[in-house]
């Protein structure tokens, strides 16, 4: 049975597993000291006892772990530590054994939604309440059981409380990165605005002044020609050569104006970065062209829109630890490629080998995936994408948006499934 590990399993939890820890080293330490003051350390309840703390302490440490390996056995991983839980109950006479159920019990939520803990925690309880009500006649054997049943529940409400606020931290995180590339992308704006607008100015106001004297300067120095006199000859001499810095200084106009606006190019690097810092995961690859030139803030924005979304589906939803960005102006067009990876740089030689120019690579903060970038967009089917991609994907809610924010561009999208991982390319002309 396959499991997918949520997402909000990443949490850091090892002062949680550190105090389980401490706790399984005095409950497993104090019932072999009890066990050897009352039998021998050869016995065989003190070996039985000695192998299935230990087995208890691996299946902990498996089902704890932090990343996602071993997604498959994590499941039944989990069963074998409360069927070894419930063992030692079974094996030694020592009640307080079932702490061992409520470390199990604090582990739950992080596989089994709220409603099925709730529903599991009183059945949870009956093995301690049989066991040492049947086989160790213990006289307040349900009283026994209704206690380490609310020490499960609580255990349960602790940890459901701690994944609730890991999650709406993670949310929030995710919202302020976005809130501050938006920020950085309209500060971006803002100021190519100011500086077209300021160029606009110069144009229309010093240009064409500028143009006018010249060619009044022009119309005199003919003027002066009609003239035979000396001092004419000298006027001329002195015309010419105001409206040869006239022709200079309009000239000079035209070329500030020209760097204005190749300056007003916007610095998409800093929205990009705005998005990725500080980022838990995953490691994120940028490629831009050295001579990105970006200076439309509809694309910016919609290419700002789809990095948003390709990473928010590999936060959420994925177990690939590597996810690669490549953004290149090639003919006439912006060319976005995403693409996720589980082996370091897999993505990024795929990614290079379709481009044409070297990209130089930076290395951002790490993060993570499962089979694909987008797991929560699409869904396999039997027939081909309407994108035109080899992948047998049909878009959810996630690329559907892409789609429109790309399509109103007058660009292409494109998504496919391949060895490495999953891969989305969108087009966008210069123009739109």
């Amino acid at each position: 049975m396959k499991i997918s590990i949520p997402a909000h399993w990443r949490v850091s939890i090892d002062i949680e597993r550190a105090s389980a820890c401490i706790t399984w080293l005095f409950v497993s330490g104090s019932a072999l000291y009890f066990l050897y003051q009352q039998y021998s350390f050869m016995h065989w309840r003190t070996l039985s006892a000695i192998a299935i703390f230990c087995m208890l302490a691996v299946t902990f440490v498996i089902v704890s772990r932090h990343d996602h390996s071993m997604p498959s056995l994590r499941l039944p991983t989990l069963w074998a530590m409360f069927l070894l839980a419930v063992l030692c109950q079974f094996l030694l006479p020592y009640a307080y054994l079932a702490i061992f159920i409520v470390i199990w019990s604090a582990i739950l939520p992080y596989y089994v939604n709220w409603k099925k803990c709730v529903v599991l925690s009183i059945p949870l309880a009956l093995p301690t309440i049989f066991i040492q009500g049947w086989v160790w006649q213990e006289q307040q054997a349900v009283l026994t059981g209704a206690l380490f049943w609310t020490f499960n529940l609580f255990a349960m409400i602790m940890s459901n409380t701690a994944i609730k606020e890991s999650k709406a931290r993670e949310e929030a995180d995710a919202l302020n990165r976005q809130l501050l590339s938006t920020q950085q992308l309209m500060k971006q704006a803002l100021t190519q605005d100011e500086r077209l607008r300021i160029a606009r100015n110069i144009h229309d106001v010093l240009g064409h002044h500028l143009t006018a004297l010249t060619i009044n300067l022009q119309v005199a120095s003919r003027k002066a020609d009609l003239l035979e006199s000396t001092e004419s000859q000298a006027i001329k001499r002195h015309v010419e050569q105001s409206h040869s810095i006239s022709k200079l200084l309009l000239s000079d106009v035209r070329e500030a104006i020209s760097d204005i606006r190749e300056n007003a190019a916007i610095d998409f690097s800093l929205a990009v970065n705005a998005l990725i810092k500080d980022l838990p995961r995953p490691m994120v690859n940028l490629h831009f062209d050295d001579d990105l030139m970006l200076t439309n803030v509809r694309i910016a924005d919609c290419l700002l829109r789809s990095m948003q979304e390709a990473l928010t589906n590999v936060i959420r939803h994925t177990q690939a630890h590597y996810f690669s960005i490549s953004l290149t102006q090639h003919n006439g067009a912006y060319n976005l490629l995403m693409q996720d990876s589980m082996v370091p740089h897999a993505a990024d030689k795929t990614l290079s080998g379709e481009q044409s120019s070297s990209i130089p690579l930076f290395d951002k903060a790490p993060c993570s995936f499962s089979e694909s970038a987008c797991a929560e967009c699409v869904q396999k089917e039997a027939e081909p994408s309407e994108s035109g991609t080899s992948s047998r994907v049909v878009a959810g809610n996630g690329l559907k948006g892409m789609q429109e924010r790309i399509h109103e561009l007058n660009g292409t999208i494109s998504w496919q499934q391949t060895e490495q991982g999953f891969r989305i390319a969108i087009h966008i002309p210069e123009g739109e």
